[in-house]
């Protein structure tokens, strides 16, 4: 048996364990290109965060340590596409201040303009497309984020990864842009290839974040427009984005709604990536960014108690009287709020009804008194309607741990 080889990256408590992968093995220095690491033939100090083993023909096993009876079976480029997305896991394991945003983030004049995901909406496609025209990547799909405490700038952190590509490439591409994806040497199969050749800045090089791109892509052919967005839609998307889940939802939600009242914040409207990109390039909105300073920023570490996931709420009872729990966390754009529990584990989105719903609970209400409320307020909806939903609301409040029966109820059982 061949002994395992340990990868052990910077910045990373644990390893990566390769067990007779050398396909693997010689796949990093190029995906990982500027992202310093060792192999070592001993084992280190911390056990490995994944451990990678063959799993028959070009196929491996790739095992957690947290989970290792269910192993997920990949090709090549597959494995190494899953080892970068636990490698951002074990980033934020190995350093809790770091919040990640599951973004794309660029380089424009020395400011990041971050392009948070959204499925199937090309952010990688774009971020190469900049990067095409010169601009350096931090990231093309998670970004750590570390605020500076004596500061308070914003900043975003290089993690030294290549872009990866879905294949094939959308419609509307020039030939020039075809032929260096085929040209360019990186490791591939059917569904992505990463680009050896794009410029990536060297892991652990920090530039604060300048503004935020969403995109909205157009299956018909349409002009790129760059366009102001609302902040209730960008703080929406960026939570639902975030991933740094061993991090206290509270804090999770409090820095992200700074992040939403500092940054400038943009929908991108677009048909083709490579148009997209040469106009963002020279869009004089994005030439000249300000460093994001939060200046009511605190440093919160408190961790969520992940052994909590998993535990049962108390069952809502709709006799009883309720009250806000104590300890949530609370974000009021426009007429929503974003609420964060006080153990740390969920985020929640309310809708302006369930925002005023919330409100009433303020003070310990019970269902019946909830439903009179809200039919005095919309007449022309059933009672019937309103009770059902009400219901509904507070059954998920109660499940969400936002709201807990009153003390009222304890002292007259």
């Amino acid at each position: 048996m061949v002994e395992p080889q340990y990868v052990q990256l910077d910045g990373l408590k644990h390893p990566v364990a390769l067990e007779d992968a050398d396909e693997i093995r010689a796949m990093l220095p190029t995906v990982l290109s500027a992202w310093p690491f060792q192999v070592l033939k001993t084992p280190p100090s911390e056990e490995p965060f994944v451990t990678i083993r063959p799993a028959g023909q070009d196929r491996w096993d790739v095992i957690r340590t947290d989970q290792p009876d269910t192993p997920r079976t990949w090709d090549g480029v597959n494995t190494v596409c899953d080892i970068v997305a636990e490698m951002a896991w074990e980033r934020l394991r190995s350093d809790p201040d770091l919040l990640c945003l599951h973004a794309a983030a660029i380089d424009f004049n020395g400011r990041l303009v971050v392009v948070p995901n959204a499925r199937r909406a090309g952010k990688s496609t774009l971020a190469i497309a900049l990067a095409r025209l010169g601009k350096p990547l931090y990231s093309d799909d998670f970004l750590p984020v570390r605020v500076d405490a004596e500061t308070q700038i914003c900043a975003g952190i290089a993690n030294g990864i290549q872009p990866r590509l879905r294949l094939p490439l959308p419609e509307g591409f020039s030939d020039a842009f075809h032929d260096e994806v085929a040209q360019d040497p990186g490791p591939s199969n059917r569904q992505y290839k990463y680009l050896a050749n794009a410029p990536v800045a060297p892991w652990g090089e920090a530039l604060p974040l300048g503004a935020m791109v969403m995109l909205e892509r157009s299956d018909e052919p349409t002009p790129p427009r760059l366009s102001t967005m609302a902040r209730e839609d960008a703080l929406a998307s960026l939570i639902t984005q975030n991933f740094a889940r061993t991090r206290h939802a509270g804090a999770i939600l409090r820095s992200i709604d700074l992040l939403s009242r500092h940054l400038p914040i943009y929908r991108l409207t677009y048909h083709c990536a490579e148009e997209a990109a040469e106009y963002l390039a020279v869009h004089p909105h994005l030439a000249t960014l300000p460093a994001a300073q939060l200046t009511e920023f605190t440093q919160d570490d408190r961790q969520a108690p992940l052994d909590q996931l998993h535990r049962p709420a108390l069952a809502f009872v709709k006799e009883l009287c309720y009250a806000q729990a104590p300890g949530v966390t609370e974000s009021v754009v426009g007429n929503e709020a974003f609420l964060a529990d006080g153990s740390g584990i969920g985020i929640f989105r309310l809708n302006p009804v369930s925002a005023a719903i919330w409100n009433l609970l303020e003070e310990p209400t019970d269902l019946n008194e909830v439903v009179e409320i809200l039919s005095e307020a919309f007449p022309d909806v059933s009672v019937d309607q309103i009770a059902a939903d009400c219901e509904n609301l507070m059954r998920s409040l109660a499940h969400a741990r936002l709201i807990t029966p009153a003390p009222q109820n304890m002292a007259a059982q």
